[in-house]
């Protein structure tokens, strides 16, 4: 009896064991390639493009829709084939490095936009006292264009700007300490509207690449509020007469 069940028990696991390999080779498979700063801004991290590049990665690859490649294995291959990792590919880069890797697609971007909300306020000093120069910062925002290429075709699968600002992360820093340097770069705030810009890419890859179910119709109506809300702040002016 306890014979049977065991075997039954085997092909029970055996039946199973195509079809949970099959649902892992369902997963898309990622590589995120560097993202491209026009900001400046972050240059301590090492430039923001870096900081949500790293980011990036980390958090997808704690996502279980997707599998990611390795950024190490990554580098090693753009290193060989001497291709730039930069953003930028020229015609035939993404199939490469989609050979090279088993990428199915290339996450990749430009943050456009990063401005900190901050004041800078000076208070005491007189005639022999020290000034205290203190800089406050109420929140971040941030915009970034999104792109995702399919590596057999080289064609932009799916794009989106992605823009926002963080609130409530109000951060003092006594720019006069000598410590002020490491706190302005350990800012809240900064970080904050990093890590919600990260979640928003991750969210709509795994509603368009995964899910594909209502949360196209609430992303799309979100993509048509920030558009609604880009036309109100801005004014195009016409000829002058």
């Amino acid at each position: 009896m306890l014979r049977r069940m065991l075997a039954s028990l085997v092909l029970a696991l055996g039946a199973l064991a195509p079809s949970l390999a099959c649902a892992e080779s369902a997963k898309p498979i990622l590589a995120v390639m560097k993202f491209q700063d026009e900001t400046g801004a972050m240059p301590f991290q090492g430039g923001i493009g870096r900081v949500v590049t790293n980011m990036l990665a980390s958090e997808i690859a704690a996502r279980d829709a997707f599998t990611v490649v390795e950024r190490r294995k990554l580098r090693a291959v753009l290193e060989e084939q001497d291709l730039a990792e930069s953003g930028l590919l020229k015609p035939g880069d993404g199939a490469k490095i989609g050979q090279l890797t088993g990428a199915q697609y290339l996450v990749m971007g430009t943050i456009t936009a990063f401005q900190p909300d901050t004041e800078t306020k000076v208070s005491g000093g007189g005639l022999f006292g020290r000034a205290r120069v203190e800089q406050t910062n109420r929140g971040s925002y941030l915009a970034l264009d999104l792109r995702v290429v399919d590596t057999s075709t080289g064609e932009v699968s799916y794009a989106r700007t992605i823009e926002g600002h963080t609130s409530g992360h109000e951060t003092k820093v006594d720019l006069t300490q000598r410590n002020a340097g490491l706190e302005m770069i350990q800012n809240e705030a900064d970080a904050q509207a990093v890590r919600g810009a990260v979640l928003e890419i991750i969210d709509y890859l795994e509603c368009v690449m995964v899910r594909r179910d209502a949360c196209l119709a609430a992303f799309e109506t979100k993509e048509t509020q920030r558009r609604d809300t880009t036309r109100k702040t801005f004014r195009a002016d016409g000829p002058q007469h």
